[in-house]
Parts: C-alpha cells; sequence; structure tokens
C-alpha cells in the first residue's frame, strides 16, 4: 500500500488531499480495545516446502482502515500459493475476530470481496 489520502492544511490554511504512506498492521503494544498484546510479523519461508512468505498478526483495524486493510487482504490473495485457493476462487487468509465476538470468523477473499472489509463497512467492496 504506498496511497493513503488524507487531508491536510497548506500554509494558506486552504485543505489539501495529502498522501501520508504509513505500514499497515504495524501495531505494537497493548491492545486498547481486546486483551492482549497488539504484534506483526512477516519472515521469509526460505528453504520450506511452497517457499514463498508467512504473515502474522493480531492488530485491531479502526473501520477508517478498513478500505486500506481491504486492498492489502485482496493484492494478498492474488498472490497466494494456488494450494491455498479453493476450488471456486475463495482464498482463506485466517481468521478474524471482532472484540465483542466471542468466536473467530474465517477470513476470506472471494470474487474480490473481503469479508472483514464488508463486516467493518457493511455494503463496501
Amino acid at each position: 500500500m504506498t496511497d493513503f489520502p488524507c487531508v491536510v492544511v497548506d500554509d494558506d490554511g486552504v485543505p489539501r488531499v495529502g498522501n501520508e504512506p504509513r505500514p499497515l498492521l504495524a501495531g505494537s503494544g497493548p491492545a486498547w480495545r481486546t486483551t492482549g498484546a497488539l504484534c506483526s510479523a512477516l519472515v521469509a519461508r526460505d528453504g520450506l516446502p511452497g517457499g514463498g512468505w508467512a504473515l502474522t498478526s493480531r492488530t485491531e483495524i479502526h473501520p477508517d482502515e478498513a478500505e486500506e486493510v481491504g486492498a492489502l487482504l485482496r493484492w494478498l490473495a492474488e498472490h497466494v500459493h494456488d494450494t491455498r485457493r479453493q476450488e471456486d476462487g475463495t482464498v482463506r487468509l485466517g481468521y478474524y475476530r471482532a472484540c465483542e465476538d466471542p468466536v473467530p470468523s474465517t477470513l476470506e477473499v472471494r470474487d474480490g470481496r473481503v469479508n472483514l472489509t464488508e463486516t467493518l463497512l457493511p455494503g463496501s467492496r
């Protein structure tokens, strides 16, 4: 993700759309809404069957970040190994849990739609 549009006020006091790139899923430290700790790791699977990369993230996603996170998850789904793709094209990436839900839900991308994004922003893509 390289585009993070935001409104900034220029030197003349005029609002302008700017770009403030930042790493997604980079939270660390104590979780604000859930118990536990926030952390993420991305590691190369060099020398392991299938190769590639492994990503693990325990984070809290604010609805304002849902579109950016959705775009990242769609990109990941496009690049997964074929063994991760179901016959109908669905890609299961892991699990997510809203802070009020006692049980996690499967995180999946189907036909370009991310179920997590739809949970955070109903009617979104």
